[in-house]
């Protein structure tokens, strides 16, 4: 039986970088699959899997709550309009918002934990704030996904969703035939590769100064840094900050893409201190082209990197550490390192496969809804 589902995200580019497989799988077993998101990014790759897109805007950053209830609006609106049979949100203010809206609609629906970010991180009244909300969204929601352990305990011992409503999904997949395997050529300067928004609390600031002293060792080690500037996040990194770091020597700025693979092909080693992550995307993609990896030991990290198998852990928010794992991974061979990136893309392979995802959404819709997926 064929039926009508929605994904709302707060960025179609993310929805089509972490989502566009399994909503492609639905959308090809004859279902009618809509996104609804920010449009920030080309709709051909929806088109092309016969995929709806309905444009809604989403203040990520702001904090008016007269916005946000206009959210609720908005969305309630478009669920009553849409008729969807079941409902995925996904980041924060979907969650909450959408949340609440698909409540008011009676839609059923499943809240996906992408990660807690800089609400988590930083305490305070937002933190407090934000817990409430998650509280009375998640409420209506039949199940509640969670990428890492710890985010599941926070959330079940804050009481802000019961435990029989949780769920440990292994990430959100990856597609091992389009990230492949690769090998690459010792002859080039060896790099040190940081992808992904280019945010304080995912390390970036930790990753330059490690990368002045590391270079005073080794002067010709390159640090690169790949990833949008800007972002709609109040932890965001400025031009002129990132023009000051390259104008010192330490890195060089290689911009933003929606194409990783063949930036990650041409580095030696992928870098993320960041502070905390979901499941991070961009070391599952690494680790599936047998990249070995650094990352700090918080959630969303450690859960990819097992220390000194395909990859090293350093502390989180200490350069001291950061170095001490740059300077091992340079002091390996190149046989060493090899060996690093095919334990990392064997447990990609285990445990965080794409296909295995597509099939926990098709399950999980054959339970909710009448006469299955």
């Amino acid at each position: 039986m064929s039926h009508k589902i929605a994904f709302v995200g707060n960025s179609l580019q993310t929805m089509c970088n972490f989502r566009l497989g399994v909503m492609a799988e639905l959308a090809h077993l004859g279902h009618e699959v809509v996104v609804i998101a920010p449009k920030d990014s080309d709709i051909t790759a929806l088109k092309q899997n016969q995929i709806r897109l309905i444009p809604v805007d989403i203040d990520c950053k702001g904090m008016n709550p007269f916005v946000d209830l206009q959210l609720v609006t908005t969305l309630k609106k478009i669920y009553k309009e849409e008729q969807f049979d079941f409902i995925f949100h996904y980041t924060i203010k979907p969650t909450i918002y959408g949340g609440w809206a698909a409540r008011l609609a009676k839609t059923p629906q499943i809240s996906v934990i992408t990660g807690l970010g800089y609400t988590f991180i930083r305490k305070g009244w937002i933190n407090r704030v934000a817990k409430c909300l998650y509280r009375f969204s998640l409420r209506g929601a039949k199940e509640v996904w969670f990428l890492n352990q710890d985010d599941k305990t926070l959330f079940v011992e804050e009481n802000i969703v019961a435990q029989f409503k949780t769920r440990l999904i292994n990430g959100e997949g990856v597609n091992l035939e389009k990230y492949k395997s690769t090998i690459k050529s010792p002859d080039c300067p060896f790099s040190f590769l940081f992808i992904g928004r280019v945010l304080w609390d995912k390390g970036v600031g930790e990753f330059v100064e490690a990368a002045k002293v590391v270079k005073k060792q080794y002067p010709k080690v390159q640090f690169k840094i790949l990833g949008q500037l800007g972002a709609n996040n109040p932890a965001s990194v400025n031009s002129q900050q990132m023009s000051e770091w390259e104008q010192s020597g330490a890195i060089k700025y290689l911009g933003e893409t929606s194409n990783v693979q063949p930036y990650i092909e041409q580095a030696h080693c992928i870098v993320l201190p960041s502070y905390r992550e979901g499941v991070s995307r961009v070391l599952l993609e690494a680790a599936a082209m047998e990249r070995p990896i650094i990352a700090s030991n918080v959630p969303g990290c450690r859960e990819i990197v097992v220390d000194g198998t395909n990859g090293f852990l350093c502390e989180p928010q200490n350069t001291s550490s950061l170095i001490a794992c740059m300077m091992h991974m340079l002091s390996l061979s190149n046989e060493v390192r090899e060996v690093f990136g095919h334990n990392g893309r064997e447990r990609v392979l285990q445990m965080y496969d794409e296909k295995i995802i597509i099939q926990l959404y098709k399950d999980k819709l054959n339970e909710f809804l009448p006469e299955g997926c």
